[in-house]
């Protein structure tokens, strides 16, 4: 499958809310919460992710969704490297994230590793992501890069 990958900027804020509502990831954001890419197929947004940067090393990657019909086609796994190449482009050494069980071995693959909440870096603990009630059934992940 052919698809193409973009920059988002707030005109594609409300495709991107309806596959965060569509695939139950989390509620529609009044605005861009970060940097998001999105992924498109016959001009139809069929995937995001973004991440939203904390302090001068630190960065929250949210909302990676893709819709059902495309998924397992590398959408979602494209738009995750876009986003850990910004991070990285703007000096992060520590990224984090909250997923589903079922889909953290996706994330191990790409150098990330489960954490207890109380056990995150300080840079991720307070994060919005780690604290909401609707994630706390997620398993909390997170990888440090260089040194």
């Amino acid at each position: 499958m052919d698809f193409t990958t973009h920059k988002a900027d707030k005109r594609h804020l409300s495709a991107i809310n309806r596959l965060i509502v569509e695939t139950r990831i989390g509620d529609p954001m009044d605005k861009l919460h970060g940097t998001f890419w999105f992924a498109r197929v016959n001009g139809e947004i069929v995937g995001c992710a973004g991440v939203e940067l904390i302090g001068n090393n630190a960065a929250v990657i949210n909302y990676v969704a893709v819709r059902a019909g495309f998924r397992k086609k590398g959408i979602g796994m494209t738009l995750l490297g876009k986003v850990m190449g910004f991070a990285r482009q703007q000096g992060v050494n520590l990224i984090g994230l909250v997923t589903m069980y079922y889909l953290f071995n996706r994330f191990k693959k790409r150098g990330f590793r489960t954490c207890p909440r109380k056990e995150l870096p300080k840079a991720l603990m307070d994060h919005w992501m780690f604290t909401a009630q609707r994630y706390m059934k997620c398993a909390a992940m997170f990888r440090r890069y260089g040194k």
